[in-house]
């Protein structure tokens, strides 16, 4: 084992820098910003981006504060970067990830953040697998059941099953990053 704490480290601040950006790209379109079309094609491959699984960035009163919420608001309401001048009292923009990668990826930096409680950084050992597995029977089944249109999920229900396999990744992923980091510094020594 290596001991060290540098995995984490970067585990953490790549986490948190991707998650900042998941917020701040609808921003910068909501200002017209062109860097907001640079990072929606850099999130491309980590998504499908459908609009109608997505949240968005919304400005929806004079006083120019934000929320959050679904990107269909009724059937007829497309909010999508061809039609929001259309709608200038409820406008909206679409985060660069769906509304499930977005609780997956914001419960993963929540789990990073839980994990020195109840876990050692250092560690290269996972928990039981079984875990993982209990963790995403929910977001499979959701999925799996959309995908054969047996029924249509909701951004609400997404948003739970992402949460649930999300906090528990950095558990998996974290032991992952510490062998190979173990790996590079032991290669490394005998050079």
């Amino acid at each position: 084992m290596g001991g060290s704490k540098v995995p984490y480290i970067v585990f953490f601040l790549a986490l948190f820098l991707f998650d900042f950006f998941i917020i701040f790209t609808p921003y910068l379109a909501s200002v017209g910003d062109p860097a907001a079309d640079t990072l929606y094609a850099a999130f491309a491959p980590t998504c499908h981006q459908l609009t109608s699984r997505s949240l968005c960035l919304i400005k929806p009163s004079a006083d120019g504060s934000y929320g959050i919420g679904d990107c269909f608001d009724t059937p007829e309401l497309r909010l999508t970067k061809q039609n929001l001048a259309n709608y200038p009292d409820k406008t909206g923009y679409k985060m660069p990830v769906c509304s499930r990668d977005v609780a997956i990826y914001f419960a993963m930096l929540l789990g990073l953040l839980i994990l020195p409680f109840i876990w050692k950084i250092e560690t290269e050992d996972w928990p039981n697998k079984w875990i993982l597995v209990a963790a995403a029977i929910p977001t499979a089944i959701d999925g799996t059941t959309q995908l054969f249109a047996l029924r249509e999920s909701t951004n609400a229900l997404r948003l739970w099953t992402g949460f649930i396999i999300g906090i528990v990744l950095p558990f998996y992923i974290l032991p992952i990053l510490n062998s190979l980091y173990s790996y590079i510094i032991d290669r490394l020594k005998k050079k």
